[in-house]
């Protein structure tokens, strides 16, 4: 049997120092993130089986669980799911986290995207941090069940965000949703498919109700991966340059990086980012992910879009998934998102 891939065998902090591959000058973490980057070390090359069993669900005993451990922390709110007919007859499974006690028969909504490389997670991975982020603010969350690559490769786990989210727009009376306030939002890989589904909904022309705003969160946007953040970052980092092309060619198989990769396998890929939503985008200054996150945002820019920028400096991968008021970075990242979906929502 073959043995787990060995974490990276230095402190992240001090990967610049004491890793020779590294060449090339590249930020440095900010000293109140280092004891959190340091206290967990990763193997560079992507083990499914690994990110499998950390973050994704083998059965629907551990699925019930998971939905009963959100709800316990959460009391507020109560879980339904709902099946849409999904693509070449498949299904979409969606999770809909909703207060017990609205103040609205039509709330705004969240449509989730979890992370995982698309590669790994379930529609359960990261709502107790989202959860966490959004207290005080007022919404029904829905989370997505997407396929994953390899099994399904893109844009699959692409077109069945797509189908779920068309069926929570058709479907916002039954679920207790405003389908003019569907704000998108994708951690790393479920960025990248939260920036496909905006692509998609714009050029098909559906859901007939427009998108309010999409969130692409550290988003894995492209898989050619060689931007001068992906040359920094090719070693000593959290979801390094060496894990990010292992999980595109997943994704892509011996497509990557040609020019048979279309915008809605690869959103960095597209030339018009003309109407889309309103945008925020944000991305951790020491990570391979930064670049191609402000060249998405800059061709936003040029072709008319608006988008709200953030580079959190000194900031690794993930580093604000939950907020932590003792330090100030996490928390100002944290409070900048809250801000945001605020404003979206509530206008």
């Amino acid at each position: 049997m073959a043995q787990n891939p060995l974490p990276y065998p230095f402190p992240y902090s001090r990967a610049a120092d004491l890793d020779s591959r590294i060449k090339i000058p590249r930020p440095i973490i900010d000293s109140a993130l280092v004891p959190i980057i340091d206290s967990w070390l990763l193997p560079e090359e992507v083990d499914l089986r690994l990110m499998r069993g950390l973050s994704n669900s083998e059965n629907s005993e551990t699925n019930n669980y998971h939905s009963d451990a959100i709800i316990a922390k959460a009391p507020h709110l109560k879980h339904t799911e709902h099946i849409a007919p999904g693509p070449n007859g498949t299904s979409v499974i969606l999770s809909v986290f909703a207060p017990k006690e609205p103040t609205s028969a039509a709330l705004p909504a969240l449509y989730h995207i979890h992370g995982g490389g698309m590669i790994a997670g379930d529609r359960f991975s990261g709502v107790t941090e989202l959860l966490d982020i959004l207290k005080g603010i007022e919404c029904i969350v829905i989370s997505v069940e997407y396929r994953l690559a390899p099994e399904t490769r893109a844009p699959g786990p692409a077109e069945d965000c797509y189908t779920g989210l068309v069926w929570a727009s058709e479907n916002a009376a039954a679920i207790g949703i405003d389908a003019a306030k569907i704000v998108i939002w994708g951690v790393s890989g479920g960025g990248a498919l939260a920036a496909a589904l905006c692509l998609m909904a714009r050029d098909r022309k559906s859901p007939a109700i427009p998108i309010k705003g999409q969130m692409l969160l550290s988003p894995m946007l492209d898989d050619r991966c060689d931007s001068v953040s992906d040359q920094q970052f090719e070693y000593g980092s959290p979801w390094c340059g060496v894990s990010n092309r292992m999980a595109w060619d997943y994704v892509l198989g011996e497509d990557r990086g040609t020019d048979k990769v279309s915008q809605y396998q690869s959103p960095s890929r597209a030339e018009d980012l003309a109407n889309l939503p309103s945008t925020y985008i944000d991305a951790a200054e020491c990570e391979v992910f930064r670049d191609p996150a402000v060249l998405y945002a800059t061709n936003m820019w040029r072709c008319g879009s608006t988008c709200e920028l953030h580079i959190w400096p000194g900031a690794f991968h993930l580093f604000d998934g939950m907020d932590n008021p003792r330090v100030p970075l996490i928390h100002a990242a944290v409070a900048a998102k809250q801000t945001w979906i605020r404003r979206i929502m509530m206008r």
